[in-house]
């Protein structure tokens, strides 16, 4: 084991194991005068351990493997050959259970054998993470390894820590790209912003082998937006949209392509975004959560003409992230909303004096115009006004034209309590009728 080493995955890339070795067998009884003594271990080069044993004559040895319940022979040594034998760390069986230990057991035919002292073969497996995206950077972090060093200062402990190396598999164009970042001591880092979706794998490497700690699929995204043109100053504005995220895909040998993922798609948190003009900064609206089919609604009051645009937040969890998106802006107009336009009296006798009144919001001062549709059915106007608080009257007119007639008020361009604008627009039609 690592001293004080990172800390639960299959180990990735095990070696051969030489050929000489065969499959579990069990060690002879050991005669009663041991010949073989002193079996050391040592490491001989990096993923290899040499095994090493005294022997006062040279005779062909077997070597043993013995961990609990279990003993394997994992290579012989003939006559003539040195009393050492080195093998593949593979051979010895690394674990990610750190109270699993082992020894080397050597033997001859004719005499007793000798074992090593004990020792663990410890690198840490699958391991729970958090991730973060920052900016499109992936962040990593994991918690130190609680793992006990059941055999401390064993012949094959090191002092060296593991590594942690991020191993990247990406598209390029439809073929598969590999690509190996620097490799790390601590226990977090940080993946760059990629040119598109990916999948990154946290692999440690210590003196026992490579072990897959975490594994992260990183997806693109793309966000809709739909908006109405405009709408009524205080009304409700509806607007919706959907999102979509590409995974990698690993379609064949060397080919990697980016299909819609379907997974992951609802409770994602999308921001409408808003600003009042087109070199404004972007202030946040609202929030709402995305459907399992990833579309979203939001519904805002139209406090006047302003520029919106939907943000999908990026996010990483559960072996998951996504970049964050963002919509194509739409701009929703405001048009006056009207409280009232009326006459006080909607019918009147020939030679009687109309008047009219209109409300509406804004509650401004601003202008309003009287007008009717005169006999070539054409509006025309009488008589502007000035709103106060948002209302105002005709005041009595002379209007001597028999039968019912529309009247119209025009309002003028305004500006809202947010300071936002709201554009010119007239009311409803309204009649009069003299008789």
């Amino acid at each position: 084991m690592v001293k004080k080493s990172l800390a639960a995955m299959a180990v990735v890339g095990a070696l051969a194991v030489p050929t000489v070795a065969q499959a579990a067998q069990a060690a002879p009884a050991a005669p009663s005068s041991a010949a073989v003594a002193d079996v050391r271990l040592a490491w001989a080069g990096a993923g290899k351990v040499r095994i090493s044993w005294t022997e006062p004559a040279g005779r062909e040895n077997s070597i043993f493997l013995k961990t609990a319940g279990q003993t394997e022979r994992i290579g012989v040594t003939s006559a003539t050959a040195p009393n050492e034998l080195i093998v593949p760390i593979s051979a010895l069986k690394p674990s990610h259970d750190p109270a699993s230990t082992a020894r080397i057991y050597v033997e001859d035919p004719s005499t007793a054998g000798a074992s090593s002292a004990a020792f663990d073969r410890y690198v840490r497996g699958e391991t729970a993470l958090a991730p973060m995206m920052t900016a499109g950077a992936l962040q990593w972090q994991f918690a130190p390894d609680t793992a006990t060093d059941t055999t401390p200062n064993d012949p094959l402990d090191v002092s060296d820590p593991g590594r942690i190396q991020p191993r990247l598999l990406r598209s390029d164009a439809g073929r598969c790209e590999s690509v190996s970042l620097p490799a790390t001591t601590g226990l977090s880092g940080t993946v760059p912003r990629q040119p598109g979706a990916y999948t990154a794998d946290l692999v440690l490497a210590n003196e026992w082998g490579e072990s897959k700690l975490a594994s992260v699929r990183v997806r693109t995204s793309s966000t809709t937006f739909s908006t109405p043109a405009a709408g009524v100053y205080g009304g409700r504005l509806t607007m919706s949209g959907a999102i979509s995220l590409q995974e990698l895909a690993h379609t064949g040998p060397g080919e990697c392509t980016l299909p819609p993922g379907m997974n992951g798609l609802g409770g994602r948190e999308m921001v409408l975004h808003g600003r009042n003009s087109a070199t404004s900064p972007w202030y946040v609206i609202g929030v709402a959560k995305t459907d399992a089919q990833g579309k979203y609604t939001f519904v805002i009051a139209n406090t006047g003409a302003r520029e919106y645009r939907a943000v999908l937040k990026e996010s990483a969890g559960a072996g998951l992230a996504n970049y964050q998106s963002i919509s194509t802006p739409k701009v929703t107009r405001a048009i006056p909303q009207v409280i009232e336009a009326r006459f006080v009296e909607p019918e009147i006798a020939l030679g009687q004096q109309p008047n009219a009144t209109v409300v509406v919001a804004p509650y401004g001062s601003h202008q309003v115009a009287l007008q009717f549709k005169n006999a070539s059915g054409q509006w025309q106007g009488l008589m502007y006004r000035t709103l106060v608080g948002g209302g105002a009257e005709s005041g009595p007119f002379a209007f001597n034209r028999v039968g019912t007639h529309q009247f119209r008020w025009w309002v003028a361009a305004s500006t809202g309590s947010t300071g936002l604008p709201v554009d010119a627009g007239y009311t409803y039609p309204f009649t009069l009728t003299v008789r």
